[in-house]
């Protein structure tokens, strides 16, 4: 296939390449190169939001499968630690990335692409993990559950989601594929942000700190080889199959954790995901010095 990845140069899509590369006709998109290009990949630089629409129509031409990972940031440092403006003034901003969202849904749908696949998050439904699950008033949050979030950049995601239904039910004339991917922590666990008098993490999102962050990072976890079988998977599934058929799906992108508390129901069953790592064996050595040996109070589970 011809595959169209927004955002080439970001964190996740480079790990999600990993799962295209040498399977598929690439081409690359971003306002700067990644550093190593895949092999065989073409890369165009692309301002999406100031481009001409003739020049996204020659973008998109000829593709099959879009990847849209490209994201507007709200601070100057796309870092996970990064300081970020409060998340109710981020409204703004967020409102930018829907708007963007629907500028790839229009063109990849006008120039006849087959399939999308939206580079979501986990926090398009975080309020059923920080309302519920931490409290433990539920042990699983599924993509059937309601989109829910408690600030804007969650709200965003959501957005991107629901924006592409009527794009997949045939209201505009043909059905086109919507694969949204709520990612977990693409992020190497850092146990000692963790410990007893560690320096929170500096984020405008909610944020769990000590034993109970910890455990919540385990079950959050998204290796780079499990990040690159998701993008396999949503690209190269043979059929997309929603409620009522609709080709419109959510899915959970983590690891195969133990901690889990987001189902893997539907990348596993509708997608062919096949996650390989748990944050269980690749964190052994942090969990038994932090948890198992009681250097930490809190309830193990």
């Amino acid at each position: 296939m011809k595959i169209l990845v927004t955002g080439a140069s970001g964190h996740v899509a480079l790990m999600g390449l990993a799962g295209l590369a040498g399977r598929h006709d690439l081409r690359l998109t971003d306002m700067r190169a990644p550093e190593t290009l895949p092999q065989g990949a073409e890369f165009r630089p692309c301002d999406l939001v100031g481009a001409s629409d003739d020049a996204l129509r020659d973008l998109f031409s000829g593709i099959d499968v879009v990847v849209h990972s490209a994201y507007l940031h709200s601070s100057a440092q796309a870092d996970v630690y990064c300081l970020e403006p409060p998340q109710i003034d981020r409204f703004d901003v967020e409102l930018k990335n829907i708007q963007l969202a629907q500028r790839i849904y229009r063109q990849a749908f006008d120039a006849g692409v087959r399939r999308v696949v939206m580079v979501s998050s986990n926090h398009a439904a975080d309020w059923h993990e920080h309302a519920q699950v931490h409290t433990r008033q539920r042990e699983l949050v599924s993509p059937g559950d309601y989109p829910l979030s408690d600030n804007f950049y969650g709200w965003a995601k959501a957005s991107y989601e629901l924006l592409g239904f009527p794009y997949a039910c045939g209201t505009f004339g043909r059905r086109m594929e919507v694969v949204s991917l709520r990612i977990g922590s693409p992020y190497p666990i850092d146990a000692t942000r963790y410990a007893p008098g560690a320096e929170p993490a500096r984020t405008s999102l909610p944020k769990l700190t000590g034993v109970a962050g910890f455990k919540r990072a385990l079950g959050a976890y998204l290796s780079p080889r499990d990040c690159a079988e998701l993008f396999r998977a949503a690209a190269e599934a043979p059929t997309i199959e929603g409620e009522g058929g609709v080709p419109w799906l959510v899915a959970y992108g983590i690891s195969d954790n133990t901690r889990a508390f987001w189902s893997l129901d539907t990348g596993r069953n509708k997608l062919g995901y096949a996650p390989m790592d748990d944050s269980e064996i690749v964190y052994a050595e942090d969990i038994a010095r932090l948890l198992v040996a009681g250097q930490q109070p809190g309830r193990l589970g």
